[in-house]
């Protein structure tokens, strides 16, 4: 059953990217003719997005008012899925590691949906991605972020790294959050080694191992109220609290089901 649920699957990935591709590339000089460019793709992204999702078997289950129109996001990072599960629900511009850029077949999808990269190595690129955001913001789209820098096992929410919370903070733009989590079914491998890619992780094992799986629960909590300051370093402390504060650990022996308990968010 897994090896035909594989198989099924991997199809129907490279169909949904094979159709969805030709209808981004030729929209493309039409929505720059017009200036929308950035909306185009941020759309098709949560188009392709919500497709994937279905394929892999995902259902989101969505906490709080998710943010509208123009705005900056930050969640925590657990997975290369969180991308799709994000994007399912937001139309949006992703900020990744420069890494992604060079993967076969996801980096130039990514590049297509116009993911903003940064090579974090470099100080004087964190600059040119600012001026990127800045840019995407002025043009009415909603940008993304992973303060983390990295994905995590999901046993809690790793330090925010401020430097590119820098145009928020000096436009004194509001910043919304959101926590992510993910849960598997009994007797299925538990999320944290399934679902969330981490350490030293190979990638294609770990897709086919996501493949096989019946599907998977994933969880965004939404925060009520965005967080505001103009210095950078003050807000990734707040709103790494904000995000620790709503975040259910996925912990190694857990039933791998989410339960009905009542959410940090809510209580």
């Amino acid at each position: 059953m897994r090896a035909v649920r594989l198989l099924v699957r991997t199809v129907a990935c490279a169909v949904t990217v094979l159709v969805l591709v030709p209808v981004v590339v030729l929209g493309l000089p039409f929505a720059q003719a017009v200036g929308r460019l950035g909306a185009w793709r941020a759309h098709m992204t949560r188009v392709w997005s919500r497709c994937l999702c279905w394929v892999l078997g995902a259902e989101v289950e969505v906490v709080g008012r998710a943010p509208r129109g123009s705005f900056v996001l930050v969640a925590n990072h657990l997975s290369y899925v969180d991308v799709l599960v994000l994007g399912s629900c937001l139309p949006c511009t992703f900020v990744s590691k420069s890494d992604v850029g060079s993967w076969p077949v996801l980096g130039w999808l990514s590049r297509l949906a116009g993911t903003i990269f940064v090579d974090r190595a470099r100080r004087r690129d964190v600059l040119r991605v600012g001026r990127q955001i800045e840019a995407a913001l002025r043009e009415g789209r909603a940008v993304v972020l992973f303060p983390e820098g990295t994905s995590s096992a999901g046993d809690g929410v790793l330090p925010f790294r401020s430097s590119l919370l820098e145009p928020a903070a000096t436009l004194e733009l509001p910043v919304h959050y959101a926590s992510l989590r993910y849960a598997t079914d009994p007797g299925e491998v538990p999320a944290r080694l399934s679902v969330a890619w981490w350490g030293d992780m190979e990638f294609v094992p770990h897709v086919v191992g996501l493949l096989k799986l019946p599907g998977f629960r994933a969880r965004i909590v939404f925060g009520e109220d965005p967080v505001k300051t103009s210095e950078r370093k003050s807000l990734a402390a707040r709103l790494h609290a904000a995000v620790a504060s709503r975040f259910l650990p996925m912990l190694p022996d857990e039933d791998a089901c989410l339960t009905s308990r009542t959410s940090p968010a809510n209580s």
